[in-house]
């Protein structure tokens, strides 16, 4: 038994791995695995923090989405309940709001005897923001307010308020109506230019350096 153990003993002093064990791993090893340690988990780390992007981009486009079929909907019904809907409407000095320079993309008359929608109307308007708070270009709807119940006073006070920000800078975009050649139909576009970091497929187009071109269709 003695001579094993002394001829186990003289095979592991001359085995290079015995001999590494014995000592434990030098400095250079140990700089080395470090190293690789931390370029995985930076490889990791990135891959977390693209997910995260592309998962935040995909959450802000479909509420972008929505909120968009949400304007469109008011749109809907509101010219549902008028007397008469014009687009691209002139400016009057009638109106319950002043536009501020912002350009006037749809009114719809609250009145029988108006159906022109020249005095208290419902009145849609693109142009710039009223305050630095929202992105761009805003939509606007000077109308009567909503009551608690979801329904709307047409004889009530006309307020101003932002219905949707972040619309491309062109007078020409934000809220578009388009006659029908044949039928008598307007087709609404609503568009908005997202930031880069919204970039996701599905139904949204690269606005170039400008970000993501969102855009909703309905007819009215």
């Amino acid at each position: 038994m003695t001579g094993v153990v002394i001829t186990a003993a003289a095979t592991c002093r001359r085995s290079r791995f015995c001999h590494r064990t014995a000592k434990g791993f030098t400095l250079v090893e140990l700089l080395l695995a470090a190293g690789l340690g931390t370029v995985l988990c930076g490889a990791l780390l990135q891959l977390l923090l693209g997910d995260l992007r592309l998962t935040g981009a995909m959450a802000q486009r479909l509420q972008a989405r929505r909120q968009q079929q949400r304007a469109l909907a008011l749109i809907r019904e509101e010219a549902e309940l008028g007397y008469g809907v014009v687009a691209d409407p002139q400016p009057s000095a009638d109106w319950p709001c002043g536009l501020a320079g912002r350009r006037p993309v749809l009114a719809i008359a609250l009145s029988r005897q108006d159906p022109d929608a020249r005095q208290y109307a419902i009145v849609y308007s693109v142009g710039a923001a009223p305050s630095p708070i929202w992105r761009g270009q805003v939509l606007m709807r000077c109308g009567p307010a909503y009551g608690s119940d979801g329904r709307m006073d047409p004889t009530g006070n006309a307020q101003n308020r932002v219905l949707l920000d972040a619309l491309p800078p062109d007078n020409g975009g934000g809220l578009e109506v388009i006659a029908h050649p044949q039928l008598s139909v307007l087709e609404l576009q609503l568009t908005q230019q997202l930031p880069r970091s919204a970039r996701a497929s599905g139904g949204a187009t690269d606005g170039g350096a400008g970000g993501v071109v969102l855009r909703s269709r309905a007819a009215l």
